[in-house]
């Protein structure tokens, strides 16, 4: 797989979470993230899928196999009011500047700032919301 240089993700290990469409959802995370699609369901567990009438996408930073997995669960009823969230860390400058500049373009209400108040303190900070109104707070670190 290709390492995308310029939104070159430094921490993110697969990552699973519930979509109400994984169309759109796969829509929205390649475009904002440059994500490459890796696999459909997975067949270590496809009969256990198929048996909870779950779908699942893989994706990935390019980096593993997948790093963002995407989950349509047909009977699951979804309700984001309480703080789901995952961050990304971003290496400093231009993969900082790409997600934000794309998340613009998206038309995404864009939010300074970390989630939380009491979080360790980055080089810059914003977050965003996915169609399902998951957060997704993207940070700056500095390089070591």
């Amino acid at each position: 797989m290709t390492v995308h240089a310029d939104i070159a993700v430094t921490k993110l290990q697969h990552h699973v979470f519930y979509v109400t469409d994984l169309d759109r959802s796969k829509a929205f995370y390649t475009r904002l993230f440059d994500l490459q699609f890796s696999a459909l369901n997975h067949p270590d567990s496809s009969a256990a899928m198929r048996l909870s009438k779950q779908e699942m996408h893989f994706f990935s930073f390019g980096f593993h196999h997948h790093d963002i997995c995407l989950v349509k669960h047909h009977k699951l009823a979804m309700d984001n009011n309480s703080m789901l969230h995952f961050t990304l860390a971003l290496r400093e400058g231009a993969g900082f500047d790409a997600v934000r500049a794309r998340a613009s373009a998206m038309g995404l209400a864009v939010r300074d700032g970390r989630m939380l108040a009491s979080a360790k303190p980055v080089v810059r900070a914003f977050r965003v919301q996915d169609p399902d109104r998951h957060w997704i707070e993207i940070i700056e670190e500095r390089s070591r």
